[in-house]
């Protein structure tokens, strides 16, 4: 296991600490929850630490949960368990949650080489929850030159042109304004979460759109 230790989880799941007969099951339990935290949020260990410096408690508490469910429920569970584990469990997971992965220097997608001078389309969407598109939220798009991270463009909503049914959108960017190098986006999004007292949760994502400017 990666944050939960044995002693955790049999205070979680009410088990004398000295009782060793199940110890196998509840490290399986422990392994299971956590990656499946890991597997909601679209995140790596090394992620959150890098990020956070630990594991947040809300994400110890619900891997805990997780466990506890596993172990009182070996069989499938009620509807009604799984509802109200479900509602504690999400308000815990929500704000650790990525719509999308960060670029990494390993995505194996080709570079589009664009030429300094030429005006530069950059499609962009997320992966939104609850069959959401990105029409029906509201974002701005930070578009800025990985080299020169201070030649930086930033758009809102109505200034990028929906694509189709309103999944994607598009930036116009001018590559005179933000120079030779790779083009990254920030995205900012507010996504409709009754759990904040906004009523919105704010997501940002990093987005490489693969294009990199020459000279």
């Amino acid at each position: 296991m990666k944050w939960l230790t044995l002693k955790e989880i049999k205070q979680q799941c009410r088990i004398e600490p000295d009782y060793t007969g199940e110890d196998e099951v509840l490290t399986g339990y422990g392994e299971s929850a956590e990656e499946t935290v890991l597997n909601l949020c679209q995140r790596t260990y090394d992620d959150f630490i890098s990020e956070y410096g630990k594991i947040p408690q809300p994400i110890v508490e619900a891997s805990l949960m997780l466990v506890t469910l596993s172990y009182e429920h070996r069989t499938p569970v009620t509807q009604y368990q799984m509802y109200a584990v479900g509602y504690a469990f999400d308000m815990k997971v929500k704000p650790y949650m990525r719509l999308v992965s960060p670029y990494s220097a390993e995505d194996a997608v080709a570079d589009q080489q664009v030429v300094l001078g030429s005006d530069v389309k950059i499609a962009f969407s997320a992966d939104l929850p609850d069959d959401l598109l990105m029409k029906d939220i509201d974002f701005t798009v930070k578009v800025y030159n990985n080299t020169e991270k201070d030649k930086a463009v930033t758009l809102t909503k109505a200034d990028c042109i929906m694509v189709g049914d309103g999944e994607e959108y598009v930036a116009l960017v001018d590559s005179e304004t933000l120079g030779i190098g790779r083009y990254l986006l920030k995205l900012t999004v507010q996504i409709p979460d009754t759990d904040y007292q906004t009523h919105y949760r704010k997501e940002v994502v990093n987005i490489n759109p693969h294009i990199v400017v020459t000279g």
